[in-house]
């Protein structure tokens, strides 16, 4: 199995959790270069990147929820972190069965007019 066969099998049949550090967030846009603009749970709003693995496969589509690993460093005011993965349907219903997606992150996002994402 490739690199991308491996990538692709992965995305469609793990059910991810995120860790302490990992926040799930929703996309609000992409800024080109493989940038996108999330809103964290609390709020704040920042550019998390896409890594180079997911580029070719998985498309990024305003209003799509993602786990974001955000960065430690201060310096990096533009960076917030980098896109850990891209959450489809099945993966919030998972989350939510498990008691994991927050109902708090829902809140923030209830501004929202154009969800394209049925919760």
């Amino acid at each position: 199995m490739g690199r991308k066969q491996k990538t692709t099998s992965q995305i469609l049949t793990s059910n991810p959790i995120p860790t302490e550090s990992q926040k799930i967030s929703r996309v609000l846009g992409g800024r080109g270069k493989n940038l996108h603009e999330v809103q964290f749970p609390d709020g704040t709003i920042t550019l998390c990147s896409l890594p180079p693995k997911f580029r070719n496969l998985v498309w990024v589509k305003r209003g799509s929820y993602v786990i974001i690993s955000p960065s430690e460093s201060e310096n990096s005011s533009k960076i917030g972190g980098d896109i850990v993965h891209v959450l489809f349907p099945e993966h919030i219903k998972y989350l939510k069965s498990e008691g994991i997606w927050l109902v708090k992150s829902l809140i923030v996002y209830e501004d929202f007019r154009d969800d394209t994402i049925l919760l």
